[in-house]
């Protein structure tokens, strides 16, 4: 028996040997029989993240936009290479998730932006605002979320940290036109600190922010007024026949609800949301203007595109009541009101991916910020217009566009803001997922 088994161990270490020899001619003879899997290997390890445990999956988003922007305001102009403002620039995403029990999972996300070269920014360093003058407007690495939650397929979604809240453009993310992130009714990829001109000359401490300013979080935003990323505590329905509601609070001063829509009737792809937020905290966005505040703020937007021939139309409108507010410099905060469409075609015209064709328009009604009010402004409409073309890159997962814009607006109350110049943009860009 002794025998035996010394008999099989050497013909299990003669039949090893005579296996790595083979290997190794097959080697010597430059074949490719492993080259592809080696090639898939790398590939493999090129593309996959690694994560910390087995137990919680990790996955690496976002996308790189930039734009490229002449300007003109009547005495100047330039161009401007720069982002696509806060909350819509170039950022990663790292998400993790994993299920705990039937039905549940617990999961993270952690959104990084750059705003290095952020267009609606200051620069940190002078807190200099951004005007005709300075193309500075670096802002660095930002962590723009930060949460975690607790999601079960029956009850709904928890998630606690910095986040957006629940009514946060609500309105605007409708738009389901392939333009959304590139053309919206913000200021966030625009220059609203840059000055207004009258007869030629800046009108001191004048901008185009000043008359799309939002009490709601302190900011020149025009649209989606409540919009910006905050620490709050958020639920989320589940989906039941395309319809899901929101609810949130945070900045122990602000609360929202949302409801949402999406689906299809017969030929069409509707996409549908309203949202209601109340804000109380004077120091939202870290800047006080308000004695006391007292904001509210509706949203409400829709999409209906018909998918057949590719037209489309997007619509937002938004109100902020601010009470009679009280600011700062003594001046009383209006209550205002704004509204957008967009409307164009996108058809699959090339091989490379769709083509989207629009037009929009945006109107700003008493938006008035401190400073237009503390010169006398009792009221004001700025418009905003123009168009463009997107190309999509189904291959590269890329979008690349040409949009133009300009901005009128006529102010009622102050002598200094009447016959104010437009200013007109024009825009080239790309954004690619990843």
């Amino acid at each position: 028996m002794k025998r035996v088994t010394e008999l099989l161990r050497v013909s299990l270490i003669v039949g090893v040997f005579a296996s790595l020899s083979d290997a190794s001619q097959a080697a010597d003879l430059g074949g490719d029989c492993c080259s592809d899997l080696e090639e898939r290997v790398a590939e493999l390890e090129a593309t996959t993240a690694r994560k910390g445990n087995r137990k919680v999956s990790l996955t690496i988003s976002g996308y790189v936009a930039q734009e490229l922007t002449w300007w003109d305001d009547g005495a100047e102009s330039n161009t401007y290479l720069h982002g696509l403002g806060p909350t819509q620039a170039t950022h990663v995403k790292f998400t993790g998730e994993a299920q705990f029990a039937p039905g549940w999972k617990a999961g993270y996300t952690l959104r990084i932006q750059n705003l290095a070269d952020n267009a609606f920014g200051r620069n940190p360093s002078t807190g200099a605002g951004i005007n005709q003058s300075s193309p500075d407007f670096d802002q660095g690495l930002n962590v723009q979320m930060s949460y975690w939650y607790l999601q079960s397929k029956d009850l709904g979604k928890i998630s606690i940290g910095r986040q957006a809240a629940a009514s946060k453009s609500v309105a605007m993310f409708t738009d389901q036109s392939g333009t959304q992130i590139i053309d919206n009714y913000t200021f966030l990829a625009g220059f609203p600190q840059f000055g207004i001109r009258r007869n030629g000359a800046l009108v001191p401490g004048i901008t185009w922010g000043q008359l799309g300013y939002c009490y709601s979080q302190n900011v020149p935003l025009g649209g989606d007024c409540d919009g910006l990323v905050m620490n709050s505590v958020r639920y989320d329905s589940p989906v039941f026949s395309g319809f899901s509601v929101s609810a949130s609070w945070g900045e122990d001063d602000d609360w929202e609800i949302a409801a949402r829509y999406a689906g299809r009737w017969n030929d069409f792809k509707v996409q549908l949301g309203a949202g209601y937020s109340e804000n109380s905290d004077e120091r939202i966005s870290g800047t006080t203007v308000m004695v006391s505040k007292d904001s509210q703020f509706f949203q409400a937007g829709g999409y209906v595109e018909h998918e057949p021939s590719g037209l489309f139309v997007h619509a937002a409108y938004g109100h902020e009541d601010n009470n009679d507010a009280v600011l700062t410099n003594g001046q009383v905060a209006p209550d205002s009101h704004h509204w957008y469409v967009k409307s164009g075609i996108r058809r699959k015209w090339l091989p490379l991916g769709p083509t989207v064709i629009y037009g929009d328009y945006a109107e700003y009604v008493d938006q008035l910020g401190p400073n237009a009010l503390a010169l006398g402004a009792t009221g004001s409409t700025f418009s905003r217009y123009g168009g463009g073309i997107a190309q999509e890159i189904d291959a590269a997962a890329m979008t690349v566009y040409l949009k133009v814009q300009r901005y009128d607006a006529d102010v009622s109350g102050a002598p200094s803001l009447t016959a104010l110049e437009g200013l007109d943009l024009v825009s080239v860009g790309g954004l690619i997922n990843f």
